[in-house]
């Protein structure tokens, strides 16, 4: 569900090639596939060669296949990863043996032993070195017979009429009302594909005596939790296919039931290929891809161009006598490598919704950060995540009411800084009333006479006081004027005090009369 690191993923492919059977040796087959030396590349007859992830030639065992191209991918489904293991080739090639589709418990010390085999092994070994995770598996086994979906691991089939298959947005496709079991060991596991295994419709045919008359998939869902986190949870899925071989009648010599089945296992993987090559072409990025023309191609939905990180495994044949179904095979595992998926990391839904909170809780956690100046408090870290949540929110709502009595202070603070404006505008109106007033007395009749002159000449002292107390107020405004206009240079303050010159009442006497 969280797409963790989504990238586009090619299909991987390897190339198997089973040696000679007796009865082509027996026939006079020759060989018509050669390999090059240390590179993953076969050549057809001496001109066409195809060069894939991985070429295995005849002399390469089981435990070497498994180990270089399969392992990486049962190791990915512990990180989240869905995986595919796709066998696919003409009948007879090989495909049954390389996945293990008739493995019994007896067969377990045996090189020998297939795909599926190991894959449960690795998986239980791998599941044992992770006692830090709880593990849930379930299985199921499923096969395609004409059409139908059967349930192997049903002791009758007549719940498989009740199968469907059905597309979940978040978990892709679901296939409604297949048997799972749940399995706890390699035991259970094992004993489940023996159980679908037996249950498999096989027959004989002039190019098989044990010819796989259907698709098989071996499903394991497996649910993994971390035991110190709950909230860490991935569900995700292995899907091991073992195809039925593609036929030409005039060599299987198939009649009546047996036609019918080459008929219908053609059909279904003329529609797969039909898929691949929707997937594949460059010139048909994001078109239509048939995928609901045959079950096969929808079960298969996931695994080609979905969320999967998948391995087709290509069986050929080395004899000439089927060069003309071997070069088809090798163009088909061309095609599929130009599949691109993209797998993601599957988590639980509701470790999903947990992992959505717990990115809450973190975003919280860096506000409070800020709140502090960058240091979170110790007891934030040491809490559960409920009271780590319960905390952040009590201390949220601790620095909203801060925010808030911050908020009204700097409102008062406004209040009063617009306060102490309007009085400053209007002692600035005040000094202008003033100035305009000093200049109006300035101007004045008295302003222009000779005042020294004329309390010289004058006798009477009364008189004489009265011209001197002029004088000294025009001295005054002189002061007055130098200091509410200091840059004016025809303003010349003199030597006057009021104190020393003469009466204040007089002097306040006389200004009023100005007045």
């Amino acid at each position: 569900m969280v797409r963790e690191d989504e990238k586009w993923i090619p299909v991987r492919v390897a190339l198997r090639c089973r040696p000679l059977v007796p009865k082509e040796t027996s026939e006079g087959c020759q060989l018509c596939l050669s390999f090059v030396p240390g590179e993953p590349q076969v050549v057809v007859g001496n001109d066409k060669s195809f060069t894939y992830d991985y070429v295995f030639d005849p002399s390469v065992e089981q435990e070497e296949v498994f180990n270089t191209a399969v392992a990486p991918l049962v190791r990915g489904i512990f990180k989240g990863y869905n995986a595919t293991v796709l066998a696919y080739g003409q009948t007879g090639s090989g495909k049954t043996y390389s996945m293990g589709g008739t493995y019994t418990a007896s067969q377990e010390d045996e090189p020998s032993v297939g795909i599926i085999p190991r894959v449960i092994e690795l998986l239980f070994k791998e599941k044992e070195q992770r006692q830090d995770w709880e593990f849930d598996l379930k299985v199921s086994y499923l096969e395609i017979y004409n059409e139908d979906i059967l349930d192997l691991l049903c002791p009758s089939r007549e719940r498989s009429c009740q199968i469907s298959i059905r597309e979940d947005p978040k978990e892709g496709i679901k296939i409604v009302g297949l048997t799972e079991r749940n399995v706890t060991s390699v035991q259970d596991t094992v004993s489940c594909l023996e159980q679908g295994n037996n249950s498999r419709t096989v027959a004989a045919t002039a190019m098989n005596s044990q010819s796989s008359r259907s698709h098989a998939i071996f499903t394991i869902c497996i649910n993994q939790e971390k035991k110190s986190d709950k909230n860490t949870s991935f569900r995700c899925k292995l899907h091991l296919v073992d195809l039925a071989g593609s036929e030409r009648q005039k060599k299987t010599k198939a009649e009546g039931d047996r036609l019918k089945e080459g008929i219908n296992i053609n059909r279904g993987l003329l529609c797969l290929g039909n898929v691949i090559s929707a997937l594949g072409d460059e010139n048909k990025k994001g078109g239509f891809v048939p995928y609901r023309d045959s079950k096969l191609t929808r079960l298969l939905q996931d695994s080609l161009g979905g969320n999967s990180h998948t391995l087709m495994i290509a069986c050929v044949s080395p004899a000439d006598s089927n060069l003309e179904e071997t070069l088809n095979t090798l163009r088909y595992a061309d095609r599929a490598r130009k599949i691109k998926n993209k797998p993601v990391v599957n988590l639980d839904p509701q470790a999903a919704e947990l992992h959505h909170l717990k990115q809450q809780v973190q975003q919280l956690q860096v506000l409070l950060l800020q709140a502090h100046g960058g240091t979170l408090p110790v007891s934030i870290n040491s809490m559960a995540p409920s009271e780590n949540l319960q905390s952040l929110m009590e201390k949220n709502q601790s620095l909203m009411e801060e925010n808030q009595k911050l908020s009204q202070g700097l409102s008062e603070a406004a209040g009063q800084t617009a306060q102490m404006l309007e009085r400053i505008i209007l002692t600035e109106q005040e000094n202008e009333k003033m100035n305009a007033k000093l200049e109006q007395l300035q101007k004045h009749a008295v302003c222009k006479l000779d005042l020294q002159k004329l309390v010289e000449t004058v006798e009477d002292e009364e008189l004489k006081e009265n011209v001197e107390v002029i004088r000294n107020l025009l001295q005054v405004l002189a002061q007055w004027q130098v200091r509410a206009n200091p840059e004016r240079e025809d303003c010349v303050p003199g030597e006057f005090t009021v104190e020393s010159q003469g009466s204040s009442a007089n002097l306040l006497k006389l200004c009023r009369s100005f007045a």
